[in-house]
């Protein structure tokens, strides 16, 4: 939506004319629209309906590198849709993909390099931050607060006596790391680091410090999901500083939340007043927020995965890959 009106205004028009937006349930169009915006789950419904798209010359598949089944399978049918249809122009977009794999994949595709300008990005992972804050995490205080009603899920956080396999994982590669340039409280408080755990409280901690020692700018923190972001939401809104609308703008941007709803983390705060936006990966998309000078990054997001004991699929929060860390620093 948001790059749709984007488009639209540059072009000097209102949206719905030559520019217009399809998302489930809600769009945007008109008789003379030609081009238009939308989501991948769209595009699958439409090739359902009309296999050989009668009437498109152009398909722009922005952000190729988010692999899901949806976008493997969108590849898959718009390969077949070529060789039916070779006057079809088909560009494939993304910052950090591997050109050379979808190239070769279709069959030798010319790959072109755009340069664009970045701002300089100033990445810290947990031991910087645990040694330039002083945070000291116990096995404890990183259980997330989820409420009386989701007791259940802070339970699953306790520390076991029974390890899972990623935590076996965790200590392995910690210690293979070197952290000698690192104080001995930094790297206790990574030993006991509970990689089960979001850390509420760690964010909490670490907004503070930029609300009371940077500079101005918003500040984007990514989670997992709605239950996350509503958690950690419903916990900053009772602290003094975050539940202050004269100081914080405590914003939260999900795909289930009403379109007018989303908009909101675009508005400019008024002066003095510090924007929060609690997002999923949602914000990792071509959306550009002007005024995010800070980002938080849990390092998870919900994928789907396939259930063979349920024979379902289920929407698990997993680690995200390298390039999706990559893609984060482009939204700074």
């Amino acid at each position: 939506m948001s790059v749709s009106e984007r488009v639209a205004y540059e072009r000097g028009e209102q949206l719905g004319e030559s520019v217009g937006y399809k998302v489930r349930l809600e769009g945007v169009r008109g008789r003379d629209t030609r081009l238009l915006f939308c989501t991948t789950g769209i595009l699958l419904r439409r090739l359902l309906v009309d296999r050989n798209l009668r009437g498109v010359t152009h398909v722009i598949v922005d952000e190729i590198h988010e692999r899901g089944m949806n976008e493997d399978f969108l590849l898959i049918i718009l390969k077949e849709l070529l060789s039916r249809r070779p006057e079809l122009k088909l560009v494939l977009m993304s910052a950090t993909l591997d050109a050379e794999l979808f190239s070769s994949y279709f069959g030798g595709a010319g790959v072109i390099h755009i340069p664009g300008f970045t701002y300089p990005v100033r990445s810290h992972f947990l031991e910087d931050i645990l040694e330039m804050t002083r945070y000291r995490m116990t096995p404890y205080n990183q259980i997330d607060d989820y409420g009386q009603e989701r007791m259940w899920k802070m339970n699953k956080q306790i520390p076991k006596k029974r390890k899972s396999q990623i935590a076996f994982v965790v200590e392995d590669a910690l210690r293979a790391a070197d952290f000698k340039e690192f104080s001995p409280e930094t790297q206790e408080s990574l030993s006991c680091w509970n990689p089960d755990c979001i850390g509420f409280n760690l964010i909490e901690f670490l907004l503070c410090d930029i609300c009371e020692n940077e500079g101005p700018g918003g500040i984007l923190v990514f989670m997992t999901g709605w239950d996350d972001i509503s958690a950690l939401k419903e916990k900053l809104q009772i602290h003094p500083i975050f539940g202050n609308p004269d100081r914080v703008m405590l914003l939260a941007c999900h795909g289930s939340m009403a379109s007018f709803e989303q908009r909101l983390i675009f508005e400019e705060p008024a002066s003095g007043v510090r924007k929060i936006i609690l997002a999923t990966n949602i914000a990792e998309t071509s959306i550009t927020i002007n005024d995010v000078a800070f980002v938080i990054d849990c390092g998870k997001a919900k994928e789907t995965s396939y259930d063979a004991l349920n024979n379902t699929p289920c929407l698990l929060p997993s680690w995200i890959s390298k390039v999706s860390a990559q893609q984060v620093f482009l939204v700074c």
